[in-house]
């Protein structure tokens, strides 16, 4: 993986886009097909983002939203996070590791991550040998493909559990309601309209996909397996692509709301808004900046599941809220007029 404005080209095929670094006719270029484009899918995947975090917190003057990502990391790890830096310490090259294949049903994200040991050799070999040549005095140039991919899997595991298990309620509503969004995008303007939403330097001309990438200029072939678009809360303000040519492709961008990581539901009820509506539909409200299940909604606010379930149809039908199903599920958030009842002016600003 190479972040193509900054560092050198590797063996790996996925690169970064960090913006303020532009170099006239320097791009990424994906043929694409009819297939690709008839297969055009959002998911989302927990070593992409992982490693993401990882990113954000060694490039902290790139990633300033996420200046708080520090305090969630422990001062005395009980994973090998010198081993996650090396991997991240180059903004120009990202391993490939960090790049597997998305689902369109991921798994739980331990799951995710432990499934980066079984990474084929080759790609950990690869890995190897760019890393030799960034950092050979470490520890992890040193290493075996087996035992890389080990390492690496087990020190993920490791960060997710202490630096973003806390935060993967709302990382995960932050994501959804990014790919609702974008989906419905999709569907009414295409894809040559919706690529510039997802990143000011993406653009589909004719069959190419293209990204202003900084310093290097690459041009491939599709694999005609689709196109991957995958929101990510620690990307912004990069955008990372998959260009192998024996996959599907994968465009990692930021996802919208990605600040709202850090907001603490609950704590800010405006004043005057329980007496309105009540203590207990305030709370939920306020909560629903991010779409939100019943049962999350219950567990949050230490309430019955019915009882939340009577608030959310009370103020569904009041036009506070919308909804969409998903799976076993119906999801939750605001509407406009309930941003503005949360929200007045901060709300009314967004509007202009």
């Amino acid at each position: 993986m190479v972040d193509a404005a900054v560092g050198g080209f590797g063996p790996g095929r996925t690169f970064c886009r960090t913006p303020g670094q532009r170099h006239t006719g320097t791009v990424i270029e994906i043929e694409v097909d009819i297939t690709d484009l008839s297969r055009v899918r959002f998911t989302t995947d927990a070593v992409w983002e992982t490693s993401a975090s990882i990113h954000a917190l060694v490039f902290q003057k790139s990633h300033l939203l996420h200046q708080r990502l520090r305090r969630h990391v422990p001062k005395r790890p009980e994973f090998d996070i010198d081993h996650l830096f090396t991997l991240a310490g180059d903004a120009g090259w990202l391993p490939d590791v960090w790049a597997p294949q998305p689902s369109a049903r991921p798994a739980h994200p331990l799951e995710q991550l432990d499934a980066v040991r079984s990474t084929d050799l080759g790609v950990a070999e690869s890995d190897l040998e760019q890393l030799r040549r960034l950092a050979a005095d470490s520890a992890t140039a040193q290493m075996q493909p087996q035992e890389y991919l080990d390492r690496t899997a087990e020190a993920m595991q490791g960060w997710w559990t202490a630096v973003l298990e806390p935060l993967w309620d709302r990382i995960d509503a932050i994501q959804r309601a990014d790919i609702t969004h974008h989906q419905a995008l999709l569907a009414a303007n295409g894809i040559a309209a919706l690529l510039p939403q997802l990143h000011r330097d993406l653009c589909l001309e004719g069959n190419v996909l293209r990204v202003d990438v900084g310093k290097h200029a690459v041009s491939v072939r599709s694999a005609g397996q689709g196109l991957w678009f995958m929101p990510s809360v620690f990307r912004w303000p990069w955008v990372a692509i998959d260009t192998r040519e024996t996959v599907a492709n994968v465009v990692s961008y930021g996802a919208r709301g990605s600040g709202r990581v850090w907001q603490q539901p609950g704590r800010e009820t405006p004043a005057g808004l329980p007496d309105l509506v009540g203590r207990s539909r305030a709370l939920i409200l306020e909560g629903l900046d991010v779409p939100r299940s019943t049962t999350s909604l219950a567990k949050l606010f230490g309430l019955s599941v019915s009882t939340v379930s009577e608030h959310l149809s009370v103020m569904a039908a009041s036009g506070l809220l919308q909804s969409r199903r998903e799976g076993q599920r119906v999801l939750y958030w605001r509407t406009l007029v309930g941003d503005l009842l949360v929200d007045g002016e901060g709300a009314a600003a967004r509007l202009g």
